[in-house]
């Protein structure tokens, strides 16, 4: 229905005085003064008397609201008992709410497994007429959600869903950035896992004989291979990520680290932790001493420089030496 939000807004207001049997029988001035004091907007009788004329048309246009003018009462009911616009019966905050939702999900309009949601959302939209305008430039205007910059890659999440939900395998080709090489693969698709707006496929490369984390925007040439595969039960999803501070797979063994992060990032990382392992060891006004279980690997390394001078590694000493030739390294490029 092609209503704006504040008509939206407006029904709603209506339809709850005409209800309200703590006052029944409202006028248009009453209605009038109610819906400008709610939503908080100067609101003419002759607006109320155009809003009731179009709740009364037929669906799609309207709500088939049998709004009814009784003389004798001088006010406003509905000619059937029981009849209310609100189907849902949700509070102001909670349309609100299913708006900033509808905003999210609108973000993914474009992937194809996810352009359902758009449709979906249009029909709820027009069925109970919430006044939703999908990419409301006023949402951006209080509250902006994260978006990718790049996308590259989304097309296949239909293709690997599917995969995964007929179990079968997929071939593919592959760019590996640290590798500086490009292969074909075969997988076990298990999951699909987004990180920081970028899209990971996780499965079991029987040629490696391992869990493989790939990133979807460096495939191409990918299809299902019509192919039944068992199961393993050796997956679990978020057993997988349970050491991880990243996307990277769990080809490696938890280490126990201990790190000396400095005022104030130590204010940061007790608001977010590095880890959710992370264990107090000892705290004061200037810093403090923590210890986490994780996959020690580069995604970690990039984790502790991030934090800069502030952060030290107190154990193990082979993360220390790690980290202290990766901080040479670093110097040596602005000699």
């Amino acid at each position: 229905m092609p209503i704006n939000k504040s008509a939206a807004r407006r029904y709603r207001v209506i339809n709850d005085c005409i209800i309200d049997k703590r006052k029944p029988y409202p006028t248009k001035e009453y209605l009038a003064k109610r819906c400008s004091e709610i939503i908080n907007i100067d609101v003419s009788t002759s607006t109320i008397e155009k809003d009731i004329a179009a709740m009364k048309l037929p669906h799609p246009m309207g709500y088939s609201a049998p709004i009814v003018y009784s003389k004798l009462h001088k006010g406003y009911i509905y000619g059937e008992q029981g009849f209310s616009i609100s189907e849902l019966n949700l509070q102001d905050n909670e349309w609100e709410a299913i708006n900033f939702a509808s905003q999210l999900l609108y973000q993914y309009r474009n992937v194809p497994i996810f352009s359902n949601f758009k449709s979906a959302i249009e029909r709820i939209n027009a069925c109970f007429s919430l006044g939703f305008e999908l990419g409301e430039p006023i949402i951006n205007q209080a509250v902006q959600f994260e978006r990718s910059v790049a996308s590259n890659g989304m097309e296949w999440i239909d293709i690997i869903y599917e995969a995964i939900s007929n179990k079968n395998a997929i071939s593919f080709t592959y760019h590996n950035i640290y590798k500086k090489e490009t292969k074909s693969y075969q997988l076990i698709p298990y999951l699909l896992k987004e990180h920081r707006n970028r899209w990971y496929l996780i499965g079991w490369s029987n040629d490696k004989n391992k869990y493989t984390t790939f990133g979807l925007d460096r495939l191409s040439e990918l299809t299902i291979i019509d192919e039944k595969h068992k199961r393993r039960l050796d997956f679990n999803a978020d057993g997988f990520f349970q050491y991880a501070t990243g996307i990277m797979e769990g080809a490696y063994k938890p280490t126990e680290v201990s790190l000396t992060i400095n005022h104030p990032i130590s204010e940061l990382v007790l608001l977010e932790p590095i880890h959710e392992s992370q264990k107090i060891i000892s705290q004061n006004a200037n810093q403090i001493k923590l210890s986490v279980n994780v996959f020690v690997n580069e995604e970690f390394y990039l984790k502790i420089l991030s934090m800069g001078a502030n952060c030290t590694v107190t154990k193990p000493a082979s993360l220390r030496k790690k980290m202290k030739e990766v901080i040479e390294a670093m110097g040596a490029n602005y000699l």
